[in-house]
């Protein structure tokens, strides 16, 4: 994908295929909920999880774009350290591919979604995470790989969707963007092709805030290291 200065004009096109997308997670409930709607109700991609609890559980093929695929998979722990050490979850998205797309972990972009919580992620192992994961192709490691980093990105997604004004207001905590989640009645159920586009403005306009007028989304590498 080109390097992004603007929004304007922007629109999802469900049409173009995608192929095989890996998207890791941290926890096994919210994030997979969130992703499942988006992916099969919103987008009506294939849709695979891979959960340490529970493997291949809650699948969706779709009728109409059948070439487009994203696995949904997480690891051990939450800490972000386990995104390396972690061979289980590596081993099982290098089987699924390889058995069921004839594909390998290096040929299939893949996009690390983790909170940025200096309470609990130490900043030299995020730093190192960071020079390991720079762009979701090419990596020159075994496993390729993008880290994006928000905090708390499960909770500011959603509600990134319905408040257009999101990216001025700062949270300090999760539990805080729950409690608006849920003042405002918004709703899992909303979100749509419109609210996606919503939730793209928000981070634009987060991005400009930190003075980011240019970024390119398969490489985030310089703006993670940005303010660690």
């Amino acid at each position: 994908m080109e390097c992004l200065n603007t929004t304007k004009n922007l629109r999802i096109n469900k049409n173009k295929t995608i192929g095989e997308v890996v998207v890791v997670v941290e926890g096994e409930s919210e994030e997979f909920r969130l992703l499942k709607y988006i992916f099969t109700n919103v987008l009506d991609y294939n849709y695979i999880p891979l959960k340490r609890n529970k493997i291949m559980s809650d699948e969706f093929r779709s009728k109409t774009n059948p070439n487009s695929t994203v696995i949904v998979a997480n690891t051990s722990n939450s800490n972000i350290n386990s995104i390396m050490e972690d061979s289980n979850y590596q081993d099982r998205l290098y089987n699924l591919l390889k058995t069921e797309f004839k594909r390998s972990l290096k040929s299939v972009p893949i996009y690390i979604l983790w909170d940025r919580d200096e309470s609990s992620n130490n900043k030299e192992i995020v730093l190192k995470t960071i020079n390991t994961f720079k762009n979701s192709m090419d990596n020159d490691e075994e496993m390729n790989g993008i880290l994006l980093l928000s905090y708390p990105y499960v909770e500011s997604y959603e509600i990134s969707n319905f408040d257009k004004q999101l990216y001025r207001k700062v949270f300090s905590s999760s539990e805080d963007a729950k409690k608006l989640f849920k003042a405002n009645r918004y709703s899992l159920a909303n979100i749509s092709e419109e609210t996606l586009i919503s939730a793209i403005g928000n981070m634009h306009r987060s991005m400009n805030n930190y003075g980011i007028k240019r970024y390119n989304p398969s490489d985030f590498y310089r703006i993670n290291k940005k303010d660690i």
